[in-house]
């Protein structure tokens, strides 16, 4: 019994041992397993360091882009922009390498100053608001931007105070005025020839706070049009001066004065109507930027008068040059983007500002476009049936070139004699068809002519009207709902105002008119170009 009672004391001894030791080696293990995810943790943050330090110090400038294979460096450095983007301590935010190529430098000797800008801020009427909903190529709802003559250093901070009254309010400051991402659209799938996203926009939520870009750029202050009226006095701090010439109030020697003081790279000329975002060094020789915009506030008001939208308008059109925009050559929006790229020969930049090239046919080059963009901004969709989002925009280039450069000659190779007798030859000898006439917009932009050459631009402007009548009286848009409302009330619509049936006319281009317009538009009679199609 008493070596039977040993034994089993021996064995608990030993089982405690065991726990003992087995505890100590668990300890110890959790010990080194602690001190592993530690230096883990530590590797990583260091690598994250060093990965942050590199892609702030990556460059991508029109000479050394950064190639569309190169799928997840592009998707790193997108991040990283993004992050910096809504980065809200200063103390994080250092210049980017690529910032001193694009937007550019400031240049050396700049002054840092601190300035109060007065904004007035008005809310868009309600009556225009049904009319503005249909303007969605122009971006209308996009926040309005208030030029502050300021520009932002790269990698600095700037200081914003705000009257306690606007806090709260539907109001940004931003930084930076080229706002395409490349990381989308077209872009996404280019070669990028700049850094893909270089705004960045902070909302209003305290009365004094900090900001700083990794970029720099001017800087605006930015409210939604439907925001309700204020006005104040912002101050802020820490920027330089940006040049801004204001038609009918800047004078030459404020002009000469403004560009000898200012050493940002970009700077704004504008009027009640438009606001261009050019390169200091296409104005540096501007000789006379009165003119210049003088002829683009004329261009403004001709496209508006041809849409029949009242002016003032609620905010300007603005215009921005960019090394590489979104998609395209050009595209439509606030702000409308202007692709100037030496490298790709595209040369926006030296007739935007040119008075001896802006008004001079180009071919479909740079003013055909500028026409067309902003013709876009004019695009009602509900007259925008499909096929027609590339044509009835270039109503308004028509327009341009009639009323202000004396005719179309040479206005683009698209609409010349010989590409339009060539296109509506092949079009009709093999059968007017829907879907190959949406395919072509010059093509379908003959048929418009037609339109316009037999009934003149006027009938456009009380068509355009009757549009804006249907959407002031219903602003939900229950009168047109799909394509094939879209077509019949465009063919409806213009043959109320005509008082010609061109329901026949549609069709012999092979676009489709329902039965029921068809039979409500047999009280007027037919229209139908002579000799068309022709026989010949």
């Amino acid at each position: 019994m008493i070596a039977m009672s040993f034994k089993l004391f021996c064995w608990a001894e030993k089982r405690i041992y065991q726990s003992i030791y087995t505890l100590l080696f668990m300890k110890r293990l959790t010990l080194v397993a602690g001190i592993l995810l530690v230096g883990t943790v530590l590797v990583h943050a260091q690598r994250k360091s060093k990965q942050q330090d590199t892609l702030a110090n990556f460059v991508i400038t029109p000479q050394q882009t950064l190639k569309k294979d190169r799928v997840e460096l592009r998707k790193e450095i997108l991040e990283w922009c993004e992050a910096q983007a809504k980065e809200t301590d200063v103390k994080k935010i250092k210049a980017q390498a690529s910032a001193a190529y694009y937007p550019g430098a400031v240049g050396e000797g700049a002054a840092v100053i601190n300035k109060v800008v007065h904004i007035d801020h008005r809310k868009i009427a309600d009556d225009l608001v049904p009319i503005v909903s249909r303007l969605r190529y122009s971006g209308p709802w996009n926040d309005n931007l208030y030029t502050t003559g300021l520009y932002a250093f790269a990698g600095k901070p700037i200081s914003i105070e705000l009257p306690a009254s606007l806090v709260g309010k539907e109001i940004s400051i931003q930084i930076g005025s080229h706002s395409d991402n490349l990381g989308y659209w077209v872009a996404g799938k280019e070669d990028w020839r700049r850094m893909p996203l270089i705004v960045k926009k902070m909302k209003v939520t305290k009365r004094k706070f900090q900001m700083a870009s990794p970029f720099g750029g001017l800087i605006y202050i930015a409210s939604n049009p439907k925001e309700g009226d204020w006005s104040g006095d912002i101050k802020i701090g820490g920027a330089t001066e940006a040049a801004v010439y204001v038609y009918g109030k800047t004078t030459a020697e404020d002009w000469a004065g403004q560009l000898q003081r200012s050493k940002a790279p970009w700077v704004e000329l504008t009027t009640s109507n438009i606001i261009l975002t050019v390169p200091r060094g296409i104005v540096e020789n501007l000789a006379d930027p009165a003119k210049v915009m003088s002829i683009w506030d004329l261009i403004i008001k001709g496209e508006m008068e041809l849409a029949q939208i009242p002016l003032p308008f609620y905010r300007p059109q603005r215009m921005v040059i960019d090394e590489h925009i979104g998609g395209g050559f050009m595209h439509s929006g606030y702000p409308i983007m202007i692709h100037h790229s030496p490298s790709r020969g595209l040369l926006s930049a030296d007739i935007i500002a040119d008075p001896t090239k802006l008004l001079i046919p180009s071919k479909g080059g740079a003013n055909w476009g500028f026409f067309h963009e902003i013709g876009h901004n004019m695009q009602n969709l509900d007259w925008v049936f499909g096929g027609t989002t590339e044509v009835s925009c270039n109503f308004f280039s028509l327009y341009m070139f009639d009323r202000l450069l004396g005719g179309r000659d040479g206005a683009h190779s698209g609409i010349s004699n010989e590409t339009t007798q060539k296109m509506m030859r092949e079009y009709f000898t093999k059968g007017a068809n829907y879907d190959d006439w949406k395919s072509n917009p010059f093509l379908g932009l003959v048929m418009f002519r037609q339109l316009q050459e037999a009934f003149g631009w006027e009938s456009f402007k009380s068509f355009f009207r009757k549009y804006q009548a249907l959407a002031a009286a219903d602003p939900e848009g229950s009168y047109v709902k799909g394509d094939e409302a879209k077509r019949d009330l465009w063919a409806s619509t213009f043959s109320e105002v005509t008082g010609k049936n061109i329901a026949p006319f549609f069709e012999a281009w092979g676009i489709p008119i329902s039965s029921d317009v068809k039979a409500r538009l047999s009280k007027y009679p037919t229209w139908m170009p002579y000799n068309f199609p022709s026989s010949l």
